[in-house]
């Protein structure tokens, strides 16, 4: 979801590590699988090829997409018979407010 919404859907490395709050050696061992799967890639900056972006693909947007969508599925059932419409909708304002102002670092 980091990259999802990063400009170009790309981050480097170690942005994507502050973010997780993990090492960026631990970002390169999680996204060496799904750079064989096709869900992310690997790009070069044009200026300076030592540092290395991650970038969503096409099917990787789409699959944060599908993930997304189960999860708000998924989400309606726990709180459904809990929480009334409005209780939700103020519960999702206030957390997208926690994190709209912080990209990845909520210190």
């Amino acid at each position: 979801m980091h990259l999802e919404q990063a400009p170009l859907h790309r981050l480097s490395r170690v942005e994507i590590a502050k973010r997780m709050h993990v090492s960026a050696s631990t970002v390169t061992r999680m996204a060496a699988p799904l750079e064989k799967i096709g869900v992310v890639a690997r790009q070069t900056d044009e200026r300076d090829a030592r540092l290395a972006f991650v970038v969503l693909t096409e099917s990787g947007l789409e699959k944060v997409h599908e993930a997304r969508v189960t999860f708000t599925k998924q989400a309606g059932y726990v709180f459904r018979d809990r929480w009334t419409e409005g209780d939700l909708e103020q519960l999702s304002g206030l957390l997208h407010r926690l994190i709209a102002d912080a990209p990845g670092n909520l210190t």
